[in-house]
C-alpha cells in the first residue's frame, strides 16, 4: 500500500479533527475588513477616520467628520485549497464560499467624544463537498461527502476622545461569537462503476459530526498621534477573550464496530494578544501612503485532540490612497498572511499545515456631496505542506488562494 492509498477510516480521523474544526485557524487575515482599509490592503491603523476605524484603531473616528456617519460593506469571497496527489495519487480538492454583509458601523458625535457601533465577520466559510477517488489498477473506491459552515462575528460599542489637535485615544468592546457546524461522511467501496453503489460492497465506513458554539469579548485600545504635520502613527492592542464554549462531537464507524463515540466538551480557546503599529503620510490632499505591522503572540492552542502551540505571526500590509479629482479615487494595497503553524518537519506525525500566504487589493471609489460608493476585490495566493493521515509521517504539498469581491457605501450628514 502506498502512502497515499491508506484506508478511508485513516483519512477520516484527521479530517474529523482538523479540517472539521470549522474556520482557518491557521491564519489571521481571512477577510479584509471596511470600505477605505479593505482597498488598501488593510493598512488601516494609522488612518481609521470612518466607521472602518471602529475596528482597526478606535482612535481614529475621534477625526470623522459629520454629525453621522455610516457605512456597509458587502463581499462575495472563495477561498480554495488543492492537495496534490492526497488520496489514491489523486489531488483533493476543498472549496469555500460566502456572501455576506461584513461591515457595518455608524459614528454619532456627543460632545467632545465620538460614539459608534460596529458589526464586522473577519471569518466565514461555507463548504459542501462530494468527491469521489477511484485507485489505477484497484476495484476500490473512496467516496466522501464534507459539509463545513463556519461564522465569526463581532459586535459592540467605541468611544474616541481628541485630547488635543495632534493626540486621540479610542476602545472598542466587541462581543464575540463564533459557531462552527461540519459533517463529514467518508467510505471505502470494492467494485466499480454501479457496483461500487453497492453497499454489499462496502469496505470501511466513517461518519463525524462537530458543533461548537462560544461567546466572548474582544476590547481593543488604540492611540492616534500626530508628531508632525501630515504624518499620523497608530498604535492598538487587543486580543479576544472566550467566556463561554460548548462543543460537540460523534463519531460512527466500522471501526467501532459500529458504535457511537459522543463526547462534549467546554475548552475556552485561547487567542494571541495582537498589536499593531501603523504609520501614515498625506504628501499632498490628493494622495495617502500608509503602511503597518499586525504582531501576534505565540500561545498554546486547546482542542478536542490536545493542546497544540501556535508560534507568534508577524504580518505587514501598504496601502495607497489616490485620488484623480474630487469625485473619484484609486485605493490598492499589498498584505501577508503567515500561518501561526510550525514548519513541518520530516519524520514526525500529525503537523497541522502550514501555508504563509500573500496577497493585493484594488478598489475604485465615487462621490458625491454626501455619499460614497466603492467596488474592488482582493487575492490572495501560498502553498505549504501538510500532513493529512493520522499517525503517518507522508507529507502532503498544498496549494491555496483565496479571492474576494466586494461593494461598499458610506454616507454622512
Amino acid at each position: 500500500m502506498s502512502k497515499n492509498h491508506l484506508p478511508c477510516t485513516t483519512l477520516f480521523v484527521l479530517l474529523s479533527i482538523s479540517a472539521v474544526c470549522g474556520a482557518d485557524e491557521f491564519h489571521y487575515n481571512n477577510i479584509l475588513i471596511g470600505d477605505r482599509a479593505s482597498g488598501m490592503g488593510g493598512a488601516y491603523t494609522a488612518v481609521s477616520d470612518d466607521p472602518g476605524g471602529m475596528y482597526y484603531n478606535p482612535a481614529g473616528i475621534a477625526y470623522s467628520t459629520g454629525k453621522n456617519l455610516s457605512a456597509s460593506v458587502n463581499a462575495y469571497s472563495v477561498s480554495n485549497r488543492t492537495y496534490k496527489s492526497a488520496v489514491g495519487g489523486q489531488d483533493w480538492k476543498r472549496t469555500s464560499s460566502t456572501l455576506l454583509p461584513n461591515y457595518f458601523g455608524i459614528i454619532q458625535p456627543v460632545g467632545k467624544l465620538k460614539l459608534g457601533f460596529s458589526y464586522a465577520v473577519p471569518d466565514s466559510n461555507q463548504e459542501d463537498q462530494d468527491q469521489l477517488f477511484t485507485y489505477s489498477g484497484s476495484t476500490e473506491t473512496t467516496v466522501i461527502n464534507f459539509n463545513n459552515k463556519n461564522d465569526t462575528n463581532l459586535f459592540g460599542p467605541s468611544a474616541a476622545l481628541q485630547l488635543n489637535d495632534s493626540f486621540s485615544i479610542g476602545a472598542t468592546l466587541y462581543v464575540h461569537k463564533r459557531s462552527t457546524e461540519a459533517i463529514l461522511n467518508a467510505s471505502n467501496l470494492y467494485g466499480a462503476g454501479s457496483a461500487a453503489a453497492d453497499l454489499g460492497n462496502l469496505a470501511s465506513w466513517a461518519n463525524s459530526y462537530i458543533e461548537t458554539d462560544e461567546w466572548g469579548l474582544k476590547p481593543i485600545l488604540g492611540v492616534m498621534w500626530s508628531p508632525i504635520e501630515k504624518v499620523s502613527l497608530g498604535v492598538t492592542v487587543s486580543k479576544t477573550i472566550i467566556l463561554t464554549s460548548d462543543i460537540l462531537k460523534q463519531e460512527t464507524s466500522t471501526a467501532n464496530n459500529p458504535a457511537r463515540i459522543y463526547e462534549s466538551y467546554n475548552y475556552k480557546r485561547e487567542y494571541p494578544y495582537q498589536i499593531a503599529a501603523g504609520v501614515a503620510c498625506f504628501p499632498n490632499s490628493s494622495l495617502l501612503l500608509t503602511g503597518e505591522l499586525s504582531y501576534y503572540s505565540s500561545f498554546d492552542y486547546t482542542w478536542v485532540n490536545g493542546t497544540e502551540k501556535r508560534n507568534a505571526v508577524l504580518n505587514g500590509a501598504l496601502g495607497t490612497e489616490y485620488f484623480l479629482n474630487k469625485n473619484w479615487a484609486v485605493r490598492s494595497g499589498l498584505f501577508t498572511d503567515f500561518s501561526n503553524t510550525p514548519s513541518i518537519t520530516e519524520g514526525y506525525v500529525n503537523q497541522r499545515e502550514h501555508i504563509d500566504m500573500f496577497g493585493g487589493s484594488l478598489t475604485v471609489s465615487h462621490f458625491t456631496k454626501n455619499t460614497s460608493l466603492s467596488c474592488g476585490g482582493s487575492y490572495k495566493f501560498g502553498s505549504g505542506k501538510t500532513q493529512l493521515f493520522k499517525d503517518s509521517v507522508s507529507i502532503q504539498n498544498v496549494d491555496a488562494s483565496n479571492w474576494t469581491l466586494f461593494v461598499s457605501s458610506s454616507y454622512s450628514y
